[in-house]
This record gives C-alpha cells, sequence and structure tokens, in this order.
C-alpha cells in the first residue's frame, strides 16, 4: 500500500515537469473570444491582443479608453501587451501581471498547464488576497482568421 502512495506521489511530482517554457507559447483563446499571443523574449514571457471578444464589454471602439495613462488612451487594443514581466519558474509563469482593458486596472497574475491537458492554460489575477481563475484554450490563428473571410 505504501508503495503504492510512493508512486502515486511520484508520478505526479515527475509529470509537473512536463509543462517546459515552450509549452505557453502560442496563440490562447480566452473566454469571450479574445486571443492572446504569449511570448518569450530572454527569460521573460508576454502576452499580447491578437483578437478582441466578438461582444466586448467596454472600448467598443477597440482604444483603450480606460487606460489610467491619458496619453494611452487613443491606442488601439489589438497589439498591446496584457501579459507583461512573466518567469518561467518549475512550469508556472508568474511574478509578471495582466492589463484588463475593461477596467484599465493591472493585477498580479500567474498561468499554469497541466500536463495532461498540455491545451489549456489557466490564468489566475490577484487583486490583494483575491483571485479569478479563467481558462485559455490554444487555439491556431490561421484557422480562426480564415472564419472570417
Amino acid at each position: 500500500m505504501i508503495y503504492k502512495i510512493t508512486l502515486y506521489f511520484l508520478l505526479l511530482f515527475c509529470s509537473s515537469s512536463s509543462v517546459s517554457r515552450d509549452s505557453y507559447l502560442g496563440n490562447w483563446q480566452i473566454e469571450g473570444g479574445s486571443i492572446i499571443h504569449i511570448y518569450q523574449n530572454g527569460d521573460v514571457f508576454s502576452g499580447k491582443i491578437l483578437k478582441r471578444a466578438v461582444n466586448p464589454i467596454s472600448n467598443l471602439n477597440g482604444l483603450d479608453n480606460k487606460n489610467p495613462d491619458i496619453g494611452l488612451r487613443n491606442r488601439q487594443l489589438i497589439g498591446i501587451d496584457i501579459l507583461e514581466n512573466l518567469r518561467y519558474d518549475e512550469g508556472v509563469l508568474s511574478g509578471g501581471t495582466i492589463y484588463n482593458a475593461d477596467s484599465g486596472h493591472s493585477y498580479a497574475v500567474k498561468l499554469w498547464i497541466y500536463p495532461e491537458d498540455m491545451n489549456i492554460c489557466y490564468i489566475r489575477a490577484y487583486k490583494g488576497f483575491l483571485f479569478k481563475t479563467f481558462e485559455a484554450i490554444r487555439v491556431d490563428t490561421e484557422h480562426v482568421f480564415a472564419k472570417k473571410k
């Protein structure tokens, strides 16, 4: 019995190491339909908006209207980095921020992928001790954008 329990925990521990840095790279569709492209620059990971949600909550004109920096309120949301300064550590991306263009606020963020399904990335935004977790699904943007034609 102890052998089985030890084996279970050993397998659980070993499986978490199969989520490599490269596992996070690519295009991810978040709830609501927006697509984020996660990329790496040196040791830092970032994510930029490739496509906005079909029915956005705010910023209906496609501009960063809620940005606290008045000088940035006229910039297009497509192409801006909303994930910044993330670092890979033991299968997880953390230590960075996520920008919510709907509110104009930035939050601490953590991303992780379970080895059992490498096509789902969990994104958790923190505000103090409160947090919200949402899923992002890996997508092939050529297929997504081809549908519009």
